[in-house]
């Protein structure tokens, strides 16, 4: 034991030991290329089908983590990267792309017959719907809708519907020349 302590001591092996350690980290510096950087490309914008052909000369790659449906925007377009644009990343490295989706998520009709109007505008803007056109019908109630539509068709609630669809609602209107209410008092008199 006396023998290996004295041996760790000595100025040989400590010679040899900064020797290997700094062959170790020239070594790692040239494998893992340490300060040799590529600049990150705007990937924004850029249709999926043309992704390889931008990357080809870049020393990176991509890869395609997630598509957000935006009714806004082209579908299969990128809207957002990681990393952001111009950062400093090593050679080959994987840049995460977020683009838009290539069809509507379905989201569920809901019921908005005997709502008022305003309550029904409200709650297609919250379930990503557009209110389309408002036709009038002459009914008992005043501002209800009676029925819900998409594309001329009557929709049921809970029906599953693509997102961004428009949907045409009719409304009740009590006719101001005929009130009921008053009909019925001239029959009593």
């Amino acid at each position: 034991m006396q023998g290996i302590l004295s041996f760790i001591k000595s100025k040989t092996f400590l010679v040899q030991l900064g020797i290997i350690l700094f062959a170790s980290l020239r070594w790692l510096s040239s494998y893992t290329q340490h300060g040799e950087y590529t600049e990150v490309p705007d990937f924004k914008g850029q249709q999926i089908g043309q992704l390889d052909e931008f990357v080809k000369d870049k020393d990176i790659s991509y890869k395609i983590i997630d598509s957000i449906y935006d009714p806004k925007e082209k579908p299969g377009i990128v809207l957002w990267q990681d990393p952001v644009i111009k950062a400093k990343v090593k050679h080959n490295r994987t840049i995460y792309l977020y683009v838009t989706g290539m069809v509507a998520p379905q989201v569920i009709m809901p019921k908005l017959v005997d709502r008022s109007e305003r309550q029904a505008r409200l709650i297609l803007s919250s379930y990503g719907l557009k209110v389309g056109g408002i036709s009038e019908k002459a009914a008992d109630c005043n501002g209800c809708v009676l029925s819900q539509l998409v594309k001329g068709r009557s929709v049921e609630p809970g029906t599953g519907i693509k997102k961004g669809s428009v949907v045409d609602l009719v409304v009740g209107r009590k006719d101001s020349y005929y009130d009921a209410s008053a009909d019925t008092s001239q029959a009593t008199e």
